[in-house]
């Protein structure tokens, strides 16, 4: 029976890290909204009054703070509040940030080939980055477009 109980103990002790909540993300960072209905709050407890609601699934955000399990999360007009960690994703999203549409290309160079043409706020998903450009997949697209046109990523990374 001894055996049978260090045993299981030895199970919950090797699984435990993979449910762990990972620790010094930097902060500020993007990351995405994971349901169409999430609640922010006025500070980073369950019981504070709700601020803004986030209707959007996939939706990207920075993190502007953190305190234990709450993420204080902004969008690319500055709205915002707490939330549970639970309720986003280290998966990455942008926004096209432009005025009029923009050409996605096929690769780093304003030269290179159009692949699609972008209507301004567009969402689309971030798949990476390199130099100036980065590499995003919208509406069934991939293509390359230059950062400076798109809020959820940094200039440094």
């Amino acid at each position: 029976m001894n055996k049978k109980i260090i045993f299981l103990l030895i199970i919950c002790f090797s699984i435990q890290p993979v449910f762990a909540v990972p620790k010094n993300l930097p902060v500020p960072r993007f990351v995405t909204i994971k349901f169409n209905e999430v609640n922010a709050r006025v500070g980073p407890e369950k019981d504070c009054p709700i601020e803004w609601v986030f209707i959007k699934k996939g939706e990207p955000v920075e993190v502007v703070a953190e305190y234990e399990q709450w993420r204080k999360i902004v969008d690319a007009h500055g709205e915002g509040g707490w939330v549970h960690s639970s309720v986003v994703s280290g998966k990455r999203s942008v926004i096209v940030q432009t005025k009029e549409t923009i050409a996605l290309r096929s690769s780093l160079s304003d030269n290179s080939n159009i692949v699609a043409y972008l209507k301004p706020n567009l969402r689309c998903n971030l798949l990476k980055c390199k130099e100036k450009w980065c590499k995003v997949s919208c509406q069934n697209k991939k293509g390359w477009l230059s950062r400076k046109y798109l809020w959820g990523v940094y200039p440094e990374e």
